[in-house]
């Protein structure tokens, strides 16, 4: 059953105006629809119907005698058709919140073409391409619009094609090229993220021409969709880098509010997941990445389907810890952890309460947060894993007697670790080699006491040529403590 679906979908300022639109004789095919529709609102005031109820309204509407199966059926299909209508009318009416202009502009202008209605037709359609000209960062559907409307102007029957200068031509072959540009461009950008993440591959053809002609393109500064989808296609082509990175945000910030709602959403979600894998790489890109995240909240944008990941979560944490930022980061943990899914809320939150003491240096409370809950986590285990011996080393630097639970510590996450089958490669690599390191630092410092200048240096060179690595600047800064 659809009605039910797209009966809860109407919002209830929606309710008010489909009810409208039933009264339209132009639209109302059945003098039932009104009557039960508002039957439905009155005493279902979210809409939420199933069969039953849908049953019980029929009957209270029009009798107990008149109900038969098939006459509901009946009912609710044409019901569900007028439903479908209303939306397409609002749709098209409705100011396009991307775009200068409206669907109805467009179906409008192909209707007054087709009727050959000139010279009003001609003057209408050059005042909305003008807008859409004006219109300084354009989207993939202003492109397709802008061309339509001069393939619209070229072939009206009354436009002479004999004469020398056509410009309606030419604007829509280039128009035609921008709308491909920028589509192929996404599409690109989605098929390499999804190569890296889910290992396949895409054969995109064509594509080394395309992002030539988005190069020379966007050389002035103009066209800045196509640039940033050039620009995070070659990113990924090139290698995911911290300066290429850094650029694109930039762009993406200066022209976010201008972009439209569909693309400032997936190029957010391009360039956070950029920022995982740089940071991963231990890159110091936090604070832009703080600033993406501080956007998809403004905006609107972090949640998926009212609900975000442990790792979204703990991700956000750790980076408003790492940029000193700890009041913003509680104030987050409770504005958010109520979307966390309920069985997975109290580790999140311990982990991330515990990433936040650990930053302002409160070894007590980090270790109480610890709680069985996050090492039973398959999500947050080696985090929590990681944190806690940080902590076993950090105690051992203020007092040496600590040594016996730092070692234990260390032995404890390196056996889980070469354990952890299910480990990429890199992450086991870059996990364990911080676990040597951490040991290494700690008979150092047992065996040694203070370590003299040339010794620390030593160290800091021997850490430079360990890659990859976990936590290579809390290494660095220790170091230094020695």
């Amino acid at each position: 059953m659809k009605l039910p679906t797209l009966l809860k979908s109407l919002h209830e300022d929606e309710r008010k105006e489909f009810e409208k639109f039933l009264q339209s004789p132009f639209f109302k095919a059945s003098e039932q629809y009104l009557a039960f529709f508002r039957y439905l609102c009155k005493h279902h005031k979210g809409l939420e119907v199933g069969k039953a109820e849908l049953e019980a309204a029929y009957r209270r509407c029009f009798g107990k005698g008149t109900y038969t199966e098939s006459k509901l059926y009946s009912l609710m299909s044409g019901m569900a058709k007028q439903v479908e209508e209303f939306m397409a009318v609002k749709q098209m009416l409705s100011p396009h919140k991307d775009s200068p202009i409206s669907l109805s502009d467009l179906t409008l202008m192909q209707a007054l073409g087709e009727r050959n209605i000139s010279p009003y037709f001609r003057q209408e359609t050059e005042r909305l391409i003008e807008t859409l000209e004006a219109y300084p960062v354009k989207s993939q559907d202003d492109y397709h619009s802008m061309e339509q409307l001069n393939f619209w102007l070229y072939f009206n029957p009354d436009t002479p094609k004999h004469k020398a200068e056509q410009p309606s031509l030419p604007l829509a072959a280039q128009n035609l090229d921008l709308y491909y540009c920028v589509a192929k461009l996404r599409y690109a950008a989605e098929m390499k993220t999804r190569e890296q993440i889910l290992n396949v591959s895409y054969d995109i053809p064509m594509l080394g021409a395309v992002m030539d002609y988005a190069t020379v393109l966007t050389a002035d500064g103009k066209h800045p969709l196509i640039a940033l989808y050039n620009s995070l296609v070659k990113l990924y082509l090139e290698g995911i880098s911290e300066d290429r990175f850094k650029g694109i945000r930039q762009l993406f910030s200066k022209n976010f509010d201008q972009l439209p709602s569909i693309d400032q959403r997936t190029l957010l979600v391009h360039l956070i997941n950029c920022g995982i894998v740089l940071n991963a790489r231990e890159n110091n890109v936090n604070e832009e990445m703080l600033m993406l995240y501080k956007l998809a909240i403004a905006k609107d944008m972090l949640l998926e389907n009212q609900r975000i990941t442990p790792v979204t979560f703990s991700n956000i944490v750790a980076v408003a810890a790492f940029c000193d930022e700890f009041d913003w980061a509680e104030k987050f943990i409770a504005d958010y952890a109520p979307q966390l899914e309920p069985a997975k809320r109290k580790a999140t939150e311990a982990i991330s309460f515990a990433t936040v003491h650990f930053s302002r240096g409160n070894l007590d409370k980090a270790q109480e947060c610890l709680i069985a809950e996050v090492f039973q986590s398959e999500f947050l285990n080696i985090a929590g894993r990681l944190l806690l011996l940080k902590i076993a080393f950090e105690r051992y630097l203020m007092d040496a007697s600590n040594y016996e639970f730092l070692n234990s510590t260390i032995t404890a996450f390196e056996k889980y670790v070469i354990g952890k089958e299910s480990l990429p490669t890199e992450r086991k690599t870059a996990l364990l080699n911080h676990i040597k390191f951490v040991r290494k630092l700690a008979k150092e410092k047992d065996k040694n006491g203070r370590l003299p200048k040339d010794a620390k240096q030593a160290l800091k060179t021997k850490l430079d040529k360990t890659s990859p690595i976990i936590a290579r600047k809390w290494l660095e800064d220790k170091i230094t403590c020695l």
